[in-house]
């Protein structure tokens, strides 16, 4: 009976204006939420196409362009530096050859430099080296496999190598130092696109230095950096400032990345904005039917109904708006997921399935946070309601 009357005063296309208007709100802040979950592959460090955060600099080309111990204190205490790591070279001649069966052998000058793992973009567990360790592990860039394969191999007759085989070529390296000479087996762990150099463990650089040259000093000659934002305004200014170059592609990768993240971080904030405006307007209405109810709240609050029985009326009202809500957002951030699939895939973003399951969990939150609020605040109104007029019919009597 207490249901009958209090529905009198609500219209079915009320009751369908606020559940879409909330499912606006609702509906963009799921999807701006499922976008960045499935985006995120594209901001990790893993991610070379946007997750480069890292920039690689150096000083005018000359016989003195090392980075000294002030120098890289001072870089160390900018705050938008993460980490700070030194390009250290070898101080001894090193002579690469390699021979493939049926084929004739290749040898060449070459270098090698280290820096420090955690710069390391390949995780592997034979990433070390110690005295005594027969092979030494090997990282090159990845465009050195496309000049060998495009440009030499094929000039050559040499045969075409790709990254699954490349760990099983033999190289042997011979180093040549001031005070003896080594030769080392190698073999190319992996290959980089983070860093153009050819790499080899910290600790076989320092030991080999320190064996084969030991009068001289390896000098940092170049320097990496994972900074917060490379788009940042001090980051370009200080490098000017002090002289030091830098690779432009590096800088340009991270502004589309930056970009990216804050479009999305707009299209959020949009969606939190028009979800708050909705949550208002749902609130607005609840207290209008309220106060279109009044003379009859009070009268069934007269009569001996508690205000927890009335109140049930319209926790049911509001419950019934949210849940057809979070569902017509469901939908839509399910139907817009793989409309964006494609496109997605083009950016090489990692998307899956099990990402939903962020989004789902995502709405059930949102659902029993909006339904505690709802309920709190019909409470409330009805209490003040009933306080008020309940005093009022009583003076009348």
């Amino acid at each position: 009976m207490i249901r009958s009357l209090l529905n009198k005063q609500i219209h079915f296309s009320q009751l369908l204006f606020f559940a879409l208007t909330s499912s606006l709100g609702l509906g963009i802040l799921l999807i701006a939420f499922q976008l960045f979950v499935d985006t995120q592959s594209l901001f990790s460090s893993s991610n070379d196409l946007l997750g480069n955060q890292n920039l690689i600099i150096y000083k005018d080309l000359g016989r003195n362009n090392a980075f000294t111990s002030e120098e890289i204190s001072k870089i160390e205490k900018q705050d938008f530096v993460k980490k700070v790591g030194g390009f250290t070279h070898g101080t001894y001649r090193v002579v690469a050859s390699v021979s493939l069966a049926n084929y004739n052998g290749i040898s060449t000058e070459m270098f090698l430099e280290a820096v420090p793992d955690t710069f390391i973009d390949v995780e592997s567990s034979d990433w070390k080296w110690k005295p005594g360790d027969k092979e030494v592990p090997i990282i090159i860039p990845k465009n050195y496999i496309n000049l060998y394969n495009f440009g030499y191999a094929a000039s050559t007759g040499m045969p075409q190598i790709n990254e699954t085989i490349i760990r099983e070529i033999p190289i042997e390296l011979s180093l040549y130092g001031s005070s003896q000479q080594k030769k080392y087996n190698a073999y190319i762990l992996d290959a980089s696109e983070k860093i153009n150099s050819i790499l080899v463990p910290e600790s076989f650089l320092k030991y080999t230095n320190q064996t084969l040259s030991p009068e001289k000093v390896s000098k940092v000659s170049r320097i990496i950096l994972e900074v917060k934002n490379p788009s940042d305004p001090k980051v370009l200014e200080f490098l000017t400032s002090n002289n030091y170059k830098y690779l432009q592609n590096d800088v340009q990768t991270s502004r589309i990345s930056y970009f990216l993240q804050l479009i999305l971080m707009i299209v959020l904030g949009i969606g939190i904005l028009i979800t708050v405006l909705s949550i208002t307007l749902v609130i607005t209405n609840i207290n209008l039917l309220i106060l279109k109810n009044k003379q009859t709240i009070c009268q069934l609050h007269f009569l001996g109904f508690s205000r927890a029985q009335i109140a049930k009326v319209y926790h049911q009202l509001s419950y019934k708006i949210l849940g057809i809500s979070i569902l017509i957002a469901l939908t839509l951030t399910v139907i817009c997921k793989f409309i964006f699939a494609p496109y997605l895939a083009i950016l090489q973003s990692e998307s899956s399935l099990f990402s939903l399951v962020y989004v789902f969990i995502a709405a059930i939150v949102l659902f029993v946070v909006l339904a505690i609020y709802y309920t709190k605040h019909t409470n409330k109104k009805i209490q003040q309601l009933t306080a008020i007029n309940t005093s009022l019919l009583t003076s009348e009597i």
